[in-house]
Protein backbone atom coordinates (compact mmCIF):
# COMPACT_ATOMS: atom_id res chain seq x y z
CA UNK A 1 0.00 0.00 0.00
CA UNK A 2 1.80 3.30 -1.16
CA UNK A 3 0.07 6.80 -0.97
CA UNK A 4 -0.18 8.25 -4.12
CA UNK A 5 0.42 12.16 -2.73
CA UNK A 6 4.96 10.96 -3.52
CA UNK A 7 3.71 9.76 -7.24
CA UNK A 8 2.27 12.74 -8.65
CA UNK A 9 3.33 14.28 -11.69
CA UNK A 10 1.18 16.95 -13.46
CA UNK A 11 3.89 17.82 -16.00
CA UNK A 12 3.15 14.29 -17.87
CA UNK A 13 0.96 15.10 -21.02
CA UNK A 14 -2.15 13.01 -21.56
CA UNK A 15 -3.07 11.98 -25.03
CA UNK A 16 -6.54 11.23 -26.00
CA UNK A 17 -7.23 9.66 -29.60
CA UNK A 18 -10.72 9.31 -28.76
CA UNK A 19 -13.27 11.87 -27.56
CA UNK A 20 -15.36 9.68 -25.17
CA UNK A 21 -12.13 8.95 -23.13
CA UNK A 22 -11.93 12.36 -22.47
CA UNK A 23 -15.58 13.11 -21.43
CA UNK A 24 -15.34 9.63 -19.72
CA UNK A 25 -12.46 10.65 -17.64
CA UNK A 26 -14.47 13.76 -16.41
CA UNK A 27 -17.07 12.03 -16.01
CA UNK A 28 -15.97 9.35 -13.61
CA UNK A 29 -13.56 12.03 -11.98
CA UNK A 30 -16.80 14.25 -11.41
CA UNK A 31 -18.60 10.93 -9.69
CA UNK A 32 -16.11 10.07 -7.21
CA UNK A 33 -15.07 13.84 -6.01
CA UNK A 34 -18.36 15.13 -5.92
CA UNK A 35 -20.89 12.01 -5.32
CA UNK A 36 -18.54 9.61 -3.31
CA UNK A 37 -19.14 6.56 -5.95
CA UNK A 38 -16.57 4.30 -7.00
CA UNK A 39 -14.92 3.92 -10.39
CA UNK A 40 -14.61 0.40 -12.69
CA UNK A 41 -11.61 1.08 -15.11
CA UNK A 42 -11.50 -2.32 -17.57
CA UNK A 43 -9.40 -2.68 -20.90
CA UNK A 44 -8.19 -5.54 -22.83
CA UNK A 45 -4.33 -3.82 -22.93
CA UNK A 46 -2.28 -3.41 -19.74
CA UNK A 47 0.03 -0.52 -20.92
CA UNK A 48 -3.59 1.52 -21.53
CA UNK A 49 -4.80 0.49 -17.93
CA UNK A 50 -1.77 1.75 -17.01
CA UNK A 51 -1.31 5.26 -18.64
CA UNK A 52 -5.04 6.33 -18.61
CA UNK A 53 -4.94 4.60 -14.96
CA UNK A 54 -2.10 6.93 -13.74
CA UNK A 55 -3.44 10.03 -15.76
CA UNK A 56 -6.80 9.52 -13.50
CA UNK A 57 -5.20 9.36 -9.82
CA UNK A 58 -2.88 12.65 -10.85
CA UNK A 59 -6.62 14.37 -11.80
CA UNK A 60 -8.08 12.48 -8.86
CA UNK A 61 -5.47 13.62 -6.37
CA UNK A 62 -5.15 17.40 -7.47
CA UNK A 63 -9.12 17.23 -7.18
CA UNK A 64 -9.27 15.66 -3.69
CA UNK A 65 -6.76 17.44 -1.41
CA UNK A 66 -8.35 16.39 1.94
CA UNK A 67 -8.78 12.45 0.95
CA UNK A 68 -6.66 9.93 1.34
CA UNK A 69 -5.74 7.58 -1.62
CA UNK A 70 -4.36 3.98 -0.70
CA UNK A 71 -3.39 1.50 -3.40
CA UNK A 72 -4.07 -1.83 -2.83
CA UNK A 73 -2.66 -4.78 -4.39
CA UNK A 74 -4.32 -8.32 -4.68
CA UNK A 75 -2.44 -9.84 -1.98
CA UNK A 76 -4.06 -6.88 0.08
CA UNK A 77 -7.13 -7.48 -0.21
CA UNK A 78 -7.73 -9.39 2.99
CA UNK A 79 -5.99 -6.16 4.82
CA UNK A 80 -8.47 -4.22 2.83
CA UNK A 81 -11.77 -5.80 4.12
CA UNK A 82 -10.53 -5.57 7.59
CA UNK A 83 -9.63 -2.00 7.62
CA UNK A 84 -13.18 -1.92 6.03
CA UNK A 85 -14.38 -3.80 9.18
CA UNK A 86 -12.56 -1.18 11.64
CA UNK A 87 -14.37 1.96 10.17
CA UNK A 88 -17.61 0.32 10.51
CA UNK A 89 -16.95 -0.53 13.93
CA UNK A 90 -16.33 2.38 15.25
CA UNK A 91 -19.62 4.62 13.99
CA UNK A 92 -23.07 3.57 14.86
CA UNK A 93 -25.83 1.33 12.43
CA UNK A 94 -27.16 4.87 11.25
CA UNK A 95 -24.36 6.70 10.64
CA UNK A 96 -22.94 3.31 8.27
CA UNK A 97 -25.89 3.53 6.56
CA UNK A 98 -26.69 7.23 5.70
CA UNK A 99 -25.74 8.49 2.23
CA UNK A 100 -23.51 11.41 1.90
CA UNK A 101 -24.64 12.49 -1.33
CA UNK A 102 -22.58 15.70 -2.29
CA UNK A 103 -20.09 14.98 0.27
CA UNK A 104 -16.65 14.15 -1.23
CA UNK A 105 -14.66 10.33 0.11
CA UNK A 106 -12.92 10.34 2.94
CA UNK A 107 -10.71 7.45 1.90
CA UNK A 108 -10.68 6.36 -1.82
CA UNK A 109 -9.21 3.20 -2.30
CA UNK A 110 -7.42 2.26 -5.66
CA UNK A 111 -7.04 -1.34 -6.56
CA UNK A 112 -4.66 -2.26 -9.25
CA UNK A 113 -4.72 -5.73 -11.45
CA UNK A 114 -8.31 -6.00 -10.19
CA UNK A 115 -8.56 -9.16 -11.98
CA UNK A 116 -6.30 -11.51 -9.96
CA UNK A 117 -9.13 -10.88 -7.07
CA UNK A 118 -11.89 -13.83 -7.12
CA UNK A 119 -15.23 -13.14 -7.55
CA UNK A 120 -16.90 -13.48 -4.50
CA UNK A 121 -13.75 -10.80 -2.76
CA UNK A 122 -14.90 -8.22 -5.95
CA UNK A 123 -18.91 -8.78 -4.50
CA UNK A 124 -18.44 -8.48 -1.13
CA UNK A 125 -16.42 -5.56 -1.69
CA UNK A 126 -18.80 -4.07 -3.68
CA UNK A 127 -21.90 -4.75 -0.98
CA UNK A 128 -20.21 -3.50 1.80
CA UNK A 129 -19.68 -0.16 -0.15
CA UNK A 130 -22.84 -0.22 -1.31
CA UNK A 131 -24.58 -1.17 1.80
CA UNK A 132 -22.32 1.12 4.17
CA UNK A 133 -21.97 4.74 2.28
CA UNK A 134 -21.43 6.57 5.55
CA UNK A 135 -18.17 5.17 5.86
CA UNK A 136 -16.91 7.37 3.65
CA UNK A 137 -14.94 4.58 1.48
CA UNK A 138 -14.46 4.88 -2.33
CA UNK A 139 -12.94 2.99 -4.68
CA UNK A 140 -11.41 2.47 -8.08
CA UNK A 141 -11.12 -0.71 -9.56
CA UNK A 142 -8.73 -1.45 -12.50
CA UNK A 143 -9.26 -4.55 -14.51
CA UNK A 144 -6.93 -5.81 -17.55
CA UNK A 145 -9.60 -8.02 -19.09
CA UNK A 146 -12.45 -7.66 -21.87
CA UNK A 147 -14.88 -10.08 -19.66
CA UNK A 148 -13.87 -8.60 -16.05
CA UNK A 149 -16.68 -9.01 -12.87
CA UNK A 150 -17.12 -5.49 -13.66
CA UNK A 151 -19.97 -5.98 -16.37
CA UNK A 152 -22.14 -7.86 -13.14
CA UNK A 153 -20.47 -5.32 -10.17
CA UNK A 154 -22.33 -2.40 -12.35
CA UNK A 155 -25.06 -3.54 -12.92
CA UNK A 156 -26.42 -4.82 -9.83
CA UNK A 157 -24.56 -1.73 -7.72
CA UNK A 158 -25.77 2.13 -8.65
CA UNK A 159 -22.50 3.13 -6.39
CA UNK A 160 -20.00 2.04 -9.47
CA UNK A 161 -19.84 3.78 -12.82
CA UNK A 162 -17.96 1.98 -15.87
CA UNK A 163 -14.81 3.40 -18.16
CA UNK A 164 -14.19 0.58 -20.45
CA UNK A 165 -10.85 1.51 -22.60
CA UNK A 166 -10.47 0.41 -26.41
CA UNK A 167 -7.04 0.12 -28.86
CA UNK A 168 -6.68 3.05 -31.36
CA UNK A 169 -7.23 2.56 -34.56
CA UNK A 170 -4.37 3.51 -37.27
CA UNK A 171 -6.39 6.97 -38.39
CA UNK A 172 -7.08 7.89 -34.46
CA UNK A 173 -3.31 7.37 -33.99
CA UNK A 174 -2.50 9.41 -36.96
CA UNK A 175 -5.10 12.44 -35.66
CA UNK A 176 -3.12 12.19 -32.41
CA UNK A 177 0.36 12.36 -33.43
CA UNK A 178 -0.39 15.57 -35.59
CA UNK A 179 -2.47 16.93 -32.66
CA UNK A 180 0.53 16.31 -30.50
CA UNK A 181 2.77 18.03 -32.85
CA UNK A 182 1.04 21.36 -32.91
CA UNK A 183 1.45 21.22 -29.06
CA UNK A 184 5.18 20.22 -29.48
CA UNK A 185 4.56 16.74 -27.22
CA UNK A 186 4.89 14.56 -31.07
CA UNK A 187 8.19 12.38 -29.86
CA UNK A 188 5.81 11.68 -26.23
CA UNK A 189 3.19 10.93 -28.20
CA UNK A 190 4.77 8.78 -30.45
CA UNK A 191 6.30 6.64 -27.47
CA UNK A 192 3.54 6.30 -26.13
CA UNK A 193 2.29 4.34 -29.09
CA UNK A 194 5.26 2.17 -29.73
CA UNK A 195 4.53 0.99 -26.07
CA UNK A 196 1.12 0.01 -26.82
CA UNK A 197 2.38 -1.63 -30.25
CA UNK A 198 4.38 -3.46 -28.45
CA UNK A 199 2.80 -4.81 -25.65
CA UNK A 200 -0.14 -5.97 -28.02
CA UNK A 201 2.62 -7.97 -29.93
CA UNK A 202 3.68 -9.31 -26.93
CA UNK A 203 -0.03 -9.93 -25.89
CA UNK A 204 -0.69 -11.70 -28.89
CA UNK A 205 2.29 -14.40 -29.30
CA UNK A 206 1.36 -16.31 -26.93
CA UNK A 207 -2.17 -16.85 -27.93
CA UNK A 208 -0.59 -17.38 -31.59
CA UNK A 209 1.37 -20.25 -29.93
CA UNK A 210 -0.91 -21.67 -28.05
CA UNK A 211 -2.90 -21.78 -31.04
CA UNK A 212 0.12 -23.30 -33.01
CA UNK A 213 0.39 -25.59 -30.33
CA UNK A 214 -3.08 -26.69 -30.25
CA UNK A 215 -3.18 -27.30 -34.03
CA UNK A 216 0.37 -29.34 -33.59
CA UNK A 217 -1.16 -31.76 -30.82
CA UNK A 218 -4.51 -32.38 -32.79
CA UNK A 219 -2.38 -33.34 -35.48
CA UNK A 220 -0.67 -35.74 -33.65
CA UNK A 221 -3.66 -37.45 -32.63
CA UNK A 222 -4.93 -37.20 -36.31
CA UNK A 223 -1.80 -39.38 -36.95
CA UNK A 224 -1.64 -42.12 -34.14
CA UNK A 225 -2.19 -45.05 -35.50
CA UNK A 226 -6.05 -46.54 -35.33
CA UNK A 227 -5.39 -49.69 -32.82
CA UNK A 228 -3.02 -47.19 -30.23
CA UNK A 229 -6.44 -46.11 -28.53
CA UNK A 230 -8.18 -49.01 -26.64
CA UNK A 231 -11.20 -46.78 -25.15
CA UNK A 232 -14.14 -48.77 -27.51
CA UNK A 233 -12.70 -52.55 -25.89
CA UNK A 234 -13.12 -50.75 -22.51
CA UNK A 235 -16.23 -50.09 -23.05
CA UNK A 236 -17.32 -52.99 -25.00
CA UNK A 237 -16.03 -54.83 -21.73
CA UNK A 238 -18.55 -52.48 -19.36
CA UNK A 239 -21.29 -52.93 -21.58
CA UNK A 240 -21.41 -56.78 -22.04
CA UNK A 241 -20.69 -56.63 -17.26
CA UNK A 242 -23.69 -54.33 -17.70
CA UNK A 243 -25.71 -56.94 -20.00
CA UNK A 244 -24.57 -59.98 -17.55
CA UNK A 245 -25.79 -58.02 -14.55
CA UNK A 246 -29.26 -57.28 -15.99
CA UNK A 247 -29.39 -61.00 -17.34
CA UNK A 248 -28.95 -61.96 -14.56
CA UNK A 249 -31.68 -59.55 -12.25
CA UNK A 250 -34.56 -60.65 -15.16
CA UNK A 251 -33.30 -64.49 -14.26
CA UNK A 252 -33.44 -63.62 -10.12
CA UNK A 253 -37.09 -61.92 -10.95
CA UNK A 254 -38.34 -64.91 -12.97
CA UNK A 255 -37.41 -67.60 -10.53
CA UNK A 256 -39.21 -65.07 -7.45
CA UNK A 257 -42.42 -64.72 -9.73
CA UNK A 258 -42.14 -68.79 -10.55
CA UNK A 259 -41.70 -69.32 -7.06
CA UNK A 260 -44.46 -67.28 -5.63
CA UNK A 261 -46.72 -68.50 -8.72
CA UNK A 262 -46.33 -72.11 -9.36
CA UNK A 263 -48.99 -72.81 -11.42
CA UNK A 264 -48.25 -69.82 -13.56
CA UNK A 265 -44.60 -70.95 -13.95
CA UNK A 266 -45.91 -74.91 -14.89
CA UNK A 267 -47.87 -73.21 -17.85
CA UNK A 268 -45.21 -71.37 -18.74
CA UNK A 269 -42.50 -74.36 -18.70
CA UNK A 270 -44.98 -76.09 -21.28
CA UNK A 271 -45.41 -73.56 -23.70
CA UNK A 272 -41.85 -72.98 -23.47
CA UNK A 273 -41.02 -76.88 -23.93
CA UNK A 274 -43.94 -76.56 -26.73
CA UNK A 275 -42.45 -73.53 -28.81
CA UNK A 276 -38.86 -75.80 -28.47
CA UNK A 277 -40.13 -79.20 -29.78
CA UNK A 278 -39.41 -80.81 -26.24
CA UNK A 279 -43.18 -81.73 -25.35
CA UNK A 280 -43.36 -85.22 -25.60
CA UNK A 281 -46.14 -86.90 -27.94
CA UNK A 282 -48.82 -88.34 -26.35
CA UNK A 283 -48.47 -92.18 -26.41
CA UNK A 284 -50.41 -94.20 -28.71
CA UNK A 285 -52.37 -97.17 -27.78
CA UNK A 286 -49.53 -99.19 -29.15
CA UNK A 287 -46.80 -97.65 -26.99
CA UNK A 288 -48.94 -98.45 -23.80
CA UNK A 289 -46.39 -100.83 -21.38
CA UNK A 290 -46.51 -104.83 -22.23
CA UNK A 291 -49.80 -106.21 -20.88
CA UNK A 292 -53.17 -107.57 -21.27
CA UNK A 293 -55.32 -104.62 -23.34
CA UNK A 294 -58.44 -106.75 -22.17
CA UNK A 295 -57.23 -105.57 -18.39
CA UNK A 296 -56.78 -102.01 -19.59
CA UNK A 297 -60.28 -101.81 -20.86
CA UNK A 298 -61.38 -103.14 -17.48
CA UNK A 299 -60.28 -100.20 -15.35
CA UNK A 300 -61.40 -97.65 -17.90
CA UNK A 301 -64.83 -98.73 -17.89
CA UNK A 302 -65.25 -99.19 -14.04
CA UNK A 303 -67.51 -96.89 -12.17
CA UNK A 304 -67.77 -96.20 -8.14
CA UNK A 305 -70.47 -99.18 -8.35
CA UNK A 306 -67.60 -101.91 -10.67
CA UNK A 307 -70.04 -100.66 -13.22
CA UNK A 308 -69.41 -99.04 -16.76
CA UNK A 309 -72.96 -99.00 -17.61
CA UNK A 310 -73.63 -94.85 -17.37
CA UNK A 311 -77.10 -93.68 -15.85
CA UNK A 312 -79.63 -93.06 -18.39
CA UNK A 313 -79.39 -89.48 -19.08
CA UNK A 314 -75.44 -89.22 -18.33
CA UNK A 315 -73.58 -89.20 -21.99
CA UNK A 316 -70.11 -91.44 -21.42
CA UNK A 317 -67.49 -89.96 -22.73
CA UNK A 318 -65.20 -93.18 -23.25
CA UNK A 319 -68.14 -94.96 -24.99
CA UNK A 320 -67.51 -92.61 -28.04
CA UNK A 321 -64.55 -94.31 -29.22
CA UNK A 322 -66.33 -97.91 -28.36
CA UNK A 323 -69.03 -96.83 -30.36
CA UNK A 324 -66.70 -95.69 -33.26
CA UNK A 325 -64.82 -99.03 -33.35
CA UNK A 326 -68.29 -100.84 -33.50
CA UNK A 327 -69.36 -98.60 -36.46
CA UNK A 328 -66.08 -99.16 -38.34
CA UNK A 329 -66.22 -103.03 -37.63
CA UNK A 330 -69.54 -102.94 -39.03
CA UNK A 331 -68.91 -101.01 -42.51
CA UNK A 332 -68.18 -104.17 -45.18
CA UNK A 333 -64.19 -103.16 -45.48
CA UNK A 334 -62.39 -106.31 -46.87
CA UNK A 335 -60.08 -107.70 -44.39
CA UNK A 336 -57.97 -110.35 -43.44
CA UNK A 337 -59.80 -112.89 -41.24
CA UNK A 338 -58.37 -113.04 -38.14
CA UNK A 339 -58.15 -116.76 -36.68
CA UNK A 340 -58.50 -117.54 -32.92
CA UNK A 341 -56.14 -120.28 -31.90
CA UNK A 342 -56.98 -122.71 -28.79
CA UNK A 343 -55.08 -125.63 -28.36
CA UNK A 344 -52.76 -124.47 -30.80
CA UNK A 345 -55.11 -125.47 -33.60
CA UNK A 346 -57.36 -122.90 -35.94
CA UNK A 347 -61.10 -123.30 -34.76
CA UNK A 348 -62.82 -120.99 -36.85
CA UNK A 349 -62.85 -117.48 -37.82
CA UNK A 350 -64.60 -114.36 -36.51
CA UNK A 351 -65.15 -110.46 -37.29
CA UNK A 352 -62.24 -107.97 -35.53
CA UNK A 353 -65.04 -106.69 -32.87
CA UNK A 354 -65.84 -110.46 -32.22
CA UNK A 355 -62.69 -111.60 -31.39
CA UNK A 356 -61.70 -108.16 -29.04
CA UNK A 357 -65.38 -108.77 -27.50
CA UNK A 358 -63.87 -112.50 -26.30
CA UNK A 359 -60.11 -111.20 -25.55
CA UNK A 360 -61.70 -109.14 -23.23
CA UNK A 361 -63.73 -111.30 -21.52
CA UNK A 362 -60.72 -113.54 -21.30
CA UNK A 363 -59.31 -110.83 -18.78
CA UNK A 364 -61.67 -110.35 -17.20
CA UNK A 365 -61.59 -111.91 -13.27
CA UNK A 366 -63.10 -115.35 -12.82
CA UNK A 367 -65.11 -114.78 -10.36
CA UNK A 368 -66.62 -111.73 -11.89
CA UNK A 369 -70.19 -111.23 -13.36
CA UNK A 370 -71.53 -109.95 -16.65
CA UNK A 371 -74.99 -109.11 -18.23
CA UNK A 372 -76.22 -110.00 -21.48
CA UNK A 373 -78.55 -108.17 -22.98
CA UNK A 374 -79.67 -109.84 -26.19
CA UNK A 375 -77.89 -112.28 -28.75
CA UNK A 376 -78.42 -111.38 -32.48
CA UNK A 377 -77.01 -113.76 -35.84
CA UNK A 378 -75.05 -111.52 -37.30
CA UNK A 379 -72.53 -108.48 -36.11
CA UNK A 380 -74.29 -105.66 -37.71
CA UNK A 381 -77.44 -106.69 -35.80
CA UNK A 382 -75.43 -106.62 -32.61
CA UNK A 383 -73.64 -103.04 -33.74
CA UNK A 384 -77.38 -101.53 -34.48
CA UNK A 385 -78.86 -102.77 -31.50
CA UNK A 386 -76.03 -100.81 -29.02
CA UNK A 387 -75.57 -97.30 -31.04
CA UNK A 388 -78.02 -94.84 -29.62
CA UNK A 389 -78.24 -96.54 -25.96
CA UNK A 390 -76.31 -94.98 -23.59
CA UNK A 391 -76.39 -98.10 -21.11
CA UNK A 392 -74.57 -99.94 -23.93
CA UNK A 393 -72.24 -97.14 -24.53
CA UNK A 394 -69.21 -99.32 -23.18
CA UNK A 395 -70.97 -103.16 -24.57
CA UNK A 396 -69.06 -105.27 -25.67
CA UNK A 397 -69.43 -107.72 -28.76
CA UNK A 398 -68.73 -111.64 -27.73
CA UNK A 399 -69.19 -114.36 -29.77
CA UNK A 400 -71.60 -117.02 -28.33
CA UNK A 401 -71.17 -120.75 -29.40
CA UNK A 402 -74.23 -123.40 -29.66
CA UNK A 403 -73.30 -127.15 -28.26
CA UNK A 404 -72.08 -128.51 -31.58
CA UNK A 405 -72.07 -125.55 -33.96
CA UNK A 406 -69.99 -123.61 -35.73
CA UNK A 407 -71.51 -120.90 -36.45
CA UNK A 408 -72.07 -117.96 -33.76
CA UNK A 409 -74.21 -115.59 -32.35
CA UNK A 410 -73.05 -112.23 -31.28
CA UNK A 411 -74.09 -111.54 -28.05
CA UNK A 412 -73.90 -107.74 -26.28
CA UNK A 413 -72.44 -107.83 -22.45
CA UNK A 414 -71.61 -105.38 -20.60
CA UNK A 415 -70.10 -105.72 -17.06
CA UNK A 416 -68.01 -107.17 -15.13
CA UNK A 417 -69.31 -107.04 -11.82
CA UNK A 418 -67.95 -108.02 -8.59
CA UNK A 419 -70.78 -110.01 -7.72
CA UNK A 420 -73.95 -111.17 -8.43
CA UNK A 421 -75.95 -108.64 -6.18
CA UNK A 422 -74.09 -105.97 -7.74
CA UNK A 423 -75.44 -107.14 -11.46
CA UNK A 424 -79.18 -107.29 -10.24
CA UNK A 425 -78.99 -104.05 -8.51
CA UNK A 426 -77.87 -102.55 -12.08
CA UNK A 427 -80.35 -104.73 -14.10
CA UNK A 428 -82.69 -103.01 -11.59
CA UNK A 429 -81.58 -99.25 -11.35
CA UNK A 430 -81.27 -98.97 -15.21
CA UNK A 431 -84.48 -100.46 -15.49
CA UNK A 432 -83.66 -103.13 -18.08
CA UNK A 433 -85.92 -106.05 -19.83
CA UNK A 434 -86.74 -109.31 -18.24
CA UNK A 435 -84.65 -110.98 -21.17
CA UNK A 436 -81.22 -109.56 -19.34
CA UNK A 437 -79.42 -112.44 -18.21
CA UNK A 438 -76.27 -112.25 -15.51
CA UNK A 439 -73.63 -114.92 -16.06
CA UNK A 440 -70.52 -116.09 -14.87
CA UNK A 441 -67.28 -114.83 -16.54
CA UNK A 442 -66.23 -118.56 -16.78
CA UNK A 443 -69.54 -119.64 -18.42
CA UNK A 444 -69.72 -117.08 -20.78
CA UNK A 445 -66.06 -117.89 -22.40
CA UNK A 446 -66.99 -121.23 -22.32
CA UNK A 447 -69.79 -119.95 -24.44
CA UNK A 448 -67.24 -117.99 -26.60
CA UNK A 449 -65.48 -120.99 -28.02
CA UNK A 450 -66.89 -123.63 -30.35
CA UNK A 451 -67.62 -126.74 -28.35
CA UNK A 452 -68.25 -129.65 -30.72
CA UNK A 453 -70.01 -133.01 -29.43
CA UNK A 454 -67.75 -135.79 -29.08
CA UNK A 455 -69.00 -138.89 -31.63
Amino acid sequence: MTDMGEQSNVSNPEFFFRTADRLQMDSCLTALSKEGKSVVIHSQSNELLDYYGASFLRRLKNELTTSQIEVFMPADTEAMLQRFNQLLSDMSLTVATKARSGMVPDKVWVVHDASALSVHEVELLGRLIQQFPGSGVSAVLMFASETAPSESLIRQNKQFVSWALEMPTAEQKLATIQQARKQGNEEAAVQFFNRLAKRAVKTDVPSVRATESAAAAQAAKMQKPANASKPPKKKSGHALLWTLIVMAMLVLSVGVAAWLNPEVATKVWEQGQQLMGMQAEAPKPAELPPGSPEKVEQVIAKDEANNPMPVPGAPSATGAPEVAKAAAAAEPVPASPVKETLADKVITELPEAAVQGRAWLKGLPEDGFVLEHQSFASLREAQAAIKGKEWLANARIVPLFADGKDEARFAVVTGPFKSKDRAKNTITRLGLSSDVSIKAVPSALAQAVPNKSKP
